[in-house]
């Protein structure tokens, strides 16, 4: 796989790039479930810590551990919890429209169906229930009664509205009323964004009903407002071939290529046109494009913030096409984001043999290992893919950065080399490839290596700041060609004026060089930028020392061992609040314990 891959398959489609500032003001409350689900999210910080489930028998107790288990974005835990809360006040409305989200959200389907009912039942507006049973009709095949169950969406906030049309004109499709299909997109009234997802959908009803003209001249519309779009380009191309158009289908994929664009998807569709045989349409019956449409949906709501919410649309996707490998990747890199590890693995590993998505979906998994502090199973899982096929520079890097983040940098190095050696003619995307190496060179007392790395990678990506920054700081620290090594970091911090490690380096840089003054302006800017970071504020604390602030460098040494420094570390700066330091250096002697390398 390409080593940009994984980028490209956690943007945005670029059919929603558009539509997002919009949408985020309309992600509204389907139901009641809405002020409830933000006052969950609100009062705690995201994790993958696990609730204790003894004990909590009472109402009360029930439901506050289900609070808390939405604080922590724990979705199963959250629904089971409600579901015991609900159990003790049956006729609560609220307790039951939670539980129906939280099972929605967190996949269990089928259960979520039967609570659905019963809220339906108690309350026929209810959206959440509405849009839960028009979801398990059309999987059930049953067209009518999907569209049906959809009238409570239809009037109300413009999310509910927009899903209820999308789902509605694929009801349609399902009994090839193509005319009430597209016509029900056509007519539907609302914002202009509303048209990204309006256009795209008929255009797709019209390819699958062997219309292709009608979707080519829909969906050219589409790739001129934006040929990033990857839905659209594939729509797009699948429907230029299939009217005889195979030419033009070709290069608008070669320019998307041209243009940088990198994704298994445009792979798959480049050789299916390569190779001159019938081309599918994008979407072949209405559930896969009911489930389209749900993923779309799911997908933006979730890069505004929306989290129950576009695990709700992803999963309901998933409902409807489980074979449909989009709406997992998403789904699973929503969990990553939620810091829910071992339900991200889960997902990631529904994506089947012979998925273009597979190889990414395998990497991802020993990431998430790994995240989850299952460093072991990370490093089992991704050495196989290594072994296997060296030249998967994405599983390379992966398995080189989950060694490195353990400190095993020998082991780390070897694996960032066997990518390497895959290489014809190194381009601009291999420049972490080198850089990492160069940071495992540097790490292991092979400099002249480690620099040869680190001009390879600034070959590659001129004035990359990382590499500048670690370059640079590494030749102050080890008093070689100071100038240029301090004019490195200084180019660094301009590009990314924000990034505390950066500004840190200079900072640092401008302390090694005895320029105590500078180094306290620096530190301080950075101390700013990254308050929690023990290193930073340690280096603050010895820069105060030198110009004589010595009360304010013992608070910044404290605040630094309060912020669990390394074990090494923590004893250099329990020896600085004890002794203080000695009088101003230059050389590698005044780094101190803090000077662990630049931000990498």
């Amino acid at each position: 796989m390409p080593l940009t891959s994984f980028a490209a398959l956690q943007q945005t489609p670029g059919v929603l790039r558009r539509s997002r500032t919009a949408l985020a003001a309309a992600v509204l409350a389907l139901g009641v479930t809405g002020a409830s689900a933000q006052a969950e999210v609100a009062t705690g910080p995201a994790s993958g810590e696990k609730i204790d489930t003894s004990g909590l028998q009472s109402l009360s107790g029930s439901y506050l551990a289900a609070r808390h288990a939405g604080n922590l974005r724990d979705l199963a835990s959250a629904a089971a919890f409600y579901k015991r809360a609900l159990a003790a006040d049956p006729q609560n409305e609220f307790l039951l429209d939670r539980t129906v989200m939280l099972l929605v959200a967190s996949g269990a389907l089928p259960e979520a169906v039967e609570f659905a009912d019963d809220l339906a039942e108690s309350d026929p507006s209810n959206q959440l229930a509405a849009l839960t049973l028009s979801i398990d009709a059309l999987a059930k095949n049953k067209p009518e009664e999907a569209r049906e169950a959809l009238a409570p969406l239809e009037s109300g906030s413009p999310l509910p509205e927009l899903t209820a049309a999308l789902l509605k004109a694929w009801t349609y499709a399902a009994e090839e009323r193509w005319e009430d299909a597209t016509s029900t997109l056509d007519g539907l009234e609302g914002p202009d964004w509303f048209r990204t997802f309006t256009d795209l959908h008929a255009a797709l009803i019209a390819d699958m009903a062997g219309n292709s003209e009608e979707a080519v001249e829909r969906l050219k519309i589409s790739y001129d407002n934006d040929p990033r779009a990857l839905r659209v380009l594939d729509a797009y191309a699948r429907a230029l071939a299939r009217s005889g158009r195979g030419d033009e289908a070709k290069q608008i994929v070669v320019d998307y290529v041209d243009a940088g664009g990198d994704h298994p998807l445009v792979e798959m569709l480049q050789d299916e046109l390569a190779a001159d045989s019938e081309i599918a349409p994008q979407i072949t019956d209405a559930q896969t494009g009911a489930s389209e449409a749900l993923y779309g949906l799911g997908v933006a709501v979730g890069q505004e913030g929306g989290q129950e919410y576009a695990a709700s649309y992803l999963q309901l996707a998933l409902h409807l096409g489980p074979d449909t490998d989009l709406p997992a990747f998403s789904l699973a890199s929503l969990y990553e984001s939620m810091q829910q590890h071992e339900n991200a693995v889960s997902v990631y590993e529904l994506i089947p043999e012979g998925s273009p998505l597979r190889e990414a979906a395998q990497v991802q998994i020993g990431l998430n290992l790994n995240a989850a502090d299952d460093f072991e199973g990370a490093k089992a899982h991704l050495e196989p893919l290594v072994e296997a096929d060296p030249s998967d520079l994405s599983a390379v890097v992966a398995l080189g950065n989950v060694l490195r983040s353990q400190e095993d940098f020998e082991a780390s190095r070897e694996a960032y080399a066997k990518g390497i050696a895959t290489i014809e003619e190194p381009v601009r995307e291999h420049w972490t490839l080198y850089y990492f190496r160069g940071i495992t060179n540097e790490r292991t007392d092979r400099w002249d290596e480690a620099e040869a790395d680190f001009h390879q990678a600034l070959e590659l990506y001129p004035d990359q700041p990382l590499v500048l920054n670690y370059l640079g700081y590494s030749w102050i620290d080890k008093h070689m060609k100071l100038d240029e090594g301090l004019e490195m970091i200084r180019k660094a911090v301009s590009q990314r004026p924000d990034d505390g490690y950066i500004v840190d380096s200079l900072g640092w840089a401008y302390y090694r060089l005895g320029r105590y003054e500078e180094a306290v302006r620096e530190l301080e800017r950075a101390v700013e930028l990254r308050s929690d970071d023990p290193v930073i504020n340690d280096h603050l604390g010895d820069a105060y020392w030198q110009v004589g602030r010595k009360l304010e460098a013992r608070f910044q040494w404290s605040h630094a061992r309060d912020l669990d420094p390394t074990p090494e570390d923590l004893a250099a700066i329990v020896d600085k609040l004890e002794n203080g330091l000695s009088e101003p250096e230059t050389d590698a002697a005044a780094a101190g314990p803090a000077a662990t390398g630049p931000a990498e």
